[in-house]
């Protein structure tokens, strides 16, 4: 039952190797909260796609000394420096034209907007008698 539902907001292509992801809403608002400690905003990348939110990461790449600066060498390292793509399904209909990104102490906030739905009515034309 667990993967059915998370199927419904998750889109995977294999497992979940990227960052953790919280999605809520609120009154006014779809946010998409992510952990991205440490992570260099030059190689991080938005988009949305009808329904998609898509976050990228270019990553560091291999043997690039300019992110070990002093020569040292890690014994444990648990936070990835890898590229990464989460694609997360926006569950509920949001203006996409007016999302916001904020990163702060290390989590990504990306906020949409609620559309609000609205009733049309439709006039029904009478032909013949």
């Amino acid at each position: 039952m667990k993967k059915v539902l998370k199927g419904l907001f998750f889109y995977e292509v294999e497992s979940c190797s990227g960052p953790l992801v919280d999605l809520y809403e609120t009154g006014d608002e779809l946010v998409c909260e992510v952990d991205l400690p440490g992570t260099d905003l030059a190689n991080l990348s938005i988009k949305v796609y009808e329904d998609l939110l898509l976050i990228e990461n270019a990553g560091c790449p291999e043997g690039d000394e300019e992110m070990f600066p002093g020569g040292f060498r890690y014994l444990c390292m648990e936070r990835s420096l890898k590229a990464f793509r989460r694609v997360v399904k926006l569950p509920i209909l949001v203006n996409t034209l007016a999302a916001t990104a904020c990163y702060n102490d290390g989590v990504l906030s990306v906020r949409f907007p609620k559309l609000k739905g609205k009733v049309i009515r439709v006039e029904i034309e009478r032909k013949g008698n």
